[in-house]
């Protein structure tokens, strides 16, 4: 006889029940984690979290009830709601005197709002006007009335003229060349100051220092290099010097006194104002019917400038 096996059908349908409980346990838990998440989620961004306190920070010049109301945020909203970098950039636009604003959540329902002034560091100058601009770059006013004491940047097109905006250039190297000043500027302690910057000719740039002595450094290749040599060349001067130093080659400097300039200048002026009256007597005493004029006598300039000392001639160059 064969032997007949038996099968429990009842316990091999449980076990199978039992694999399957088993696998969907890890999706349960899954659907149970994201639920609960959802709800956190929905609650913070509802009833929790809302703006209790809103305190305001800083040395701005505006009230706690102004720059809230430029940042635009009250009581009662919901602080995870807010994209507070566009709040920032909003506010920083609308108070125009403020270099920076900065928002930060302090949970369960405080926001801090800090303000920080804008200092003025640069008259702008263009065709229209005079941009005034902060340390940071931001446009504080638009105006035909510079500020005497700040420094004066020439030649600079802007493309934004704004009030609340940021400076920014036209021309892609008169940002890289204010850039290098500012930097130069703000970084460096230089023992003469630098009162304007006249960068019209990018090849021949113009800098006044002390209101005295104005150097022509070419182009702004090796700046700190260029300035830091005029630096030691005026500091060696007297202090009450005026004058005009131009960059030689890489390693020189001439400088020409102011005074010998305008000596030299007034002589010129002279000569060529000689020339023209010898012209004019010439052309009235010229003879109508052949229309010839009596030669110049060579000896007329030099009569001229007999009281010209020989040194006024020309300008001189003094090297260092």
């Amino acid at each position: 006889m064969r032997d007949i096996e038996k099968t429990n059908m009842a316990h091999g349908a449980s076990s199978r029940r039992i694999r399957r409980r088993r696998r969907g346990r890890p999706l349960y838990a899954f659907l149970v984690v994201v639920l609960a998440f959802a709800i956190i989620i929905t609650l913070s961004m509802t009833v929790f979290f809302n703006v209790k306190t809103i305190r305001v920070t800083g040395d701005a010049e505006y009230s706690a009830e102004e720059i809230v109301q430029q940042v635009g945020v009250f009581e009662g909203d919901n602080m995870m709601r807010l994209h507070l970098e566009d709040l920032e950039t909003q506010a920083e636009e609308l108070l125009i005197n403020a270099e920076t604003v900065d928002i930060k959540r302090q949970f369960p329902s405080t926001l801090v709002i800090d303000v920080r002034k804008a200092v003025p560091a640069y008259n702008v100058r263009y065709d229209d006007g005079t941009l005034i601009v902060s340390r940071e770059n931001k446009i504080l006013k638009n105006t035909m009335d510079p500020d005497d004491g700040l420094i004066t940047i020439i030649g600079y097109q802007p493309e934004e003229t704004t009030p609340g905006k940021h400076l920014t250039a036209a021309e892609e190297r008169h940002e890289k060349i204010f850039s290098a000043f500012q930097e130069l500027i703000q970084n460096a302690s230089l023992a003469v100051p630098i009162i304007s910057v006249n960068m019209s000719d990018m090849n021949d740039i113009i800098v006044n220092f002390d209101h005295r002595i104005e150097f022509d450094m070419g182009n702004w290749s090796e700046l700190n290099y260029k300035i830091s040599f005029a630096e030691q060349v005026i500091a060696g001067q007297s202090g009450e010097k005026e004058g005009y130093l131009t960059m030689i080659g890489s390693n020189q400097c001439a400088f020409r006194n102011k005074t010998d300039v305008i000596n030299a200048e007034k002589a010129a002026e002279r000569r060529i104002a000689a020339l023209q009256e010898t012209e004019a007597a010439a052309s009235e005493s010229s003879d109508p019917e052949n229309g010839e004029s009596p030669a110049l006598s060579p000896e007329q300039p030099a009569e001229e400038f007999a009281d010209v000392p020989p040194e006024m001639q020309s300008l001189p160059d003094t090297w260092e």
